[in-house]
């Protein structure tokens, strides 16, 4: 399964139907989080220091930290794979793709 989280996109928060629905929407929930933002939660979220460093230079640190973030708070989910689509990078925007397994479906 193949979950692709495109940041400028309104996503559309409803009760799902089925347990992949749950679990791509927490995923989408997860991964635009700010660190900081969450009450009672500070240390939940990505770090917005990573904003202007170059995308080459940050990318190991920043899967790492999109991995663990995934894993901590959807165990049902193992992640395989993140990679970026960089093609809209000029302007601004960052595209994040997460391949994985739900595991308790």
């Amino acid at each position: 399964m193949e979950i692709i989280y495109d940041s400028s996109k309104l996503k559309d928060y409803k009760i799902k139907k089925t347990i992949s629905d749950e679990i791509i929407q927490n995923i989408e929930n997860i991964l635009s989080r700010i660190k900081g933002n969450i009450p009672l939660n500070r240390e939940k979220g990505i770090d917005t220091a990573l904003i202007d460093e170059p995308l080459n230079l940050i990318q190991p640190y920043l899967i790492s930290i999109l991995i663990d973030e995934i894993e901590r708070e959807e165990p049902r989910f193992k992640v395989n794979k993140i990679c970026f689509d960089t093609d809209f990078s000029s302007q601004g925007k960052l595209i994040i793709k997460v391949k994985g397994e739900i595991s308790h479906e």
